[in-house]
């Protein structure tokens, strides 16, 4: 069925599924030498994510491609191929009871090849840095079929130029990603989740950082707007203490570690947001706090307008306010992650042009850079999704001649349309 991999409204005639390195390797020879445009796929959960696709002949399903090359636990170093899913790598991990410290949504459906080639960003970031951080080695396999490697399937590499990293937010439009070795750690003992609300985002962010900026690392902190937040916030108050107001804003802290150390961090949590006047908070843990937690997920139905920016976390307060008390939309939905400065914008509504350059001006006005994410499609084919990248745009514009000179893989979906 070749409607499953339609993509800004263009089906492809052609459809690769790979179940080795090798057959994908032929696989993108064969379309290379064709002339032809492919798309690599993996879950599916981020291909609205990028400019419009200039020419697509060929889909490349990566999901054959689904098993773990090396695993030594002793060594915290697991290879696994591009179409593992992010739930079946963390579910193999677990038997050692270790994990990889990157979280997505979708996990189920959510590539490592996927993950990697849309940068992902979730709230463990700020504990444990970005998945390029986690990156020690990849396997690739350029546009006209040739197999390349970089960095090693051990922590300490040799010095030299770190490849992988130009390849982590590509999407896809310089190689396809084949194998991935990662640096791992051990899993958590306890996990516990402090969620609290507010009557306001600058309140619920002087409490966030105070948190950020104390005694210990938590594992993320994240501060939840909108009417989501709201109506969870009721919820709580319900069933604890407190009230909530009607524009309430949550913020999520999550602890995780040995018994007696979370205990510790949850009353020194608890301390801090009682200092911070917040109207309310309880401690949640087992499914409750994986329930609350999806309020930094994924909205089903998705929503109209989807907007990432990366700003300074001293400003990402006053974006968040600002984007919070828009009266363009029927409903919004603002995550921020506390730390590092990620905010997203999720919005439902009428969407027109003016109202997507609105909410992308306000991210400018905060100094941050911004990518649109999600848009109706009417809009994005007449917009450049990413924020104006300026001088390195014409580096990138080098990186793809070097890499994929005739243009095969996903044109014009990365930023300045290439």
């Amino acid at each position: 069925m070749t409607e499953s991999y339609e993509l800004d409204g263009i089906t492809p005639a052609r459809i690769e599924r790979p179940d080795t390195v090798a057959n994908l390797s032929a696989a993108l020879k064969s379309i290379h030498a064709d002339g032809q445009a492919a798309v690599l796929w993996g879950g599916g959960t981020r291909m609205h994510v990028g400019n419009t696709v200039a020419r697509y002949d060929a889909a490349v399903d990566m999901t054959g491609l689904n098993r773990i090359v090396d695993y030594r636990p002793p060594d915290l170093v697991v290879v696994v191929e591009a179409g593992m899913t992010i739930a079946a790598l963390q579910a193999e991990l677990g038997k050692n009871n270790q994990r990889l410290p990157f979280d997505v949504q979708s996990a189920d459906s959510a590539t490592i090849g996927g993950s990697l080639a849309s940068n992902t960003v979730g709230p463990l970031r700020g504990r444990y840095g970005g998945v390029r951080d986690l990156v020690i080695g990849m396997s690739i396999v350029q546009a006209d079929g040739t197999m390349t490697k970089s960095g090693g399937s051990v922590v300490k590499n040799v010095a030299g130029y770190d490849m992988a990293r130009l390849h982590i937010g590509a999407r896809g439009t310089l190689v396809a990603i084949a194998t991935v070795a990662f640096q791992i750690g051990p899993g958590p003992e306890v996990m516990r989740t402090v969620a609290a609300w507010f009557d306001s985002a600058e309140s619920a962010a002087i409490a966030g950082m105070r948190i950020t900026n104390g005694a210990f690392m938590p594992e993320a902190v994240t501060l939840v707007a909108g009417q989501r937040a709201s109506a969870k916030a009721s919820e709580l108050a319900a069933e604890g203490s407190g009230k909530a107001s009607d524009n309430a804003v949550m913020l999520l802290v999550a602890l995780a570690a040995g018994p007696a150390t979370v205990e510790r961090q949850v009353n020194d949590t608890t301390a801090t947001l009682g200092g911070a006047m917040a109207d309310g908070f309880v401690v949640l843990d087992d499914d409750l706090q994986f329930a609350a937690w999806s309020l930094a997920g994924e909205q089903s139905p998705a929503p109209a307008l989807s907007i990432r920016s990366t700003v300074k976390p001293t400003a990402a307060f006053a974006l968040v306010g600002a984007l919070a008390k828009s009266d363009n939309f029927d409903d919004i939905h603002i995550v921020a992650q506390i730390g590092f400065g990620t905010v997203e914008g999720h919005f439902r509504g009428d969407i027109s042009g003016e109202v997507v350059r609105s909410v992308r001006d306000a991210v400018i006005s905060a100094g941050g850079a911004c990518m649109i994410e999600r848009c109706p499609s009417e809009l994005k084919h007449d917009l450049d999704v990413f924020s104006d990248l300026g001088a390195p745009l014409e580096v990138m514009r080098r990186m793809k001649q070097q890499f994929d000179s005739d243009g095969t893989l996903s044109p014009g979906r990365f930023a300045g349309r290439i």
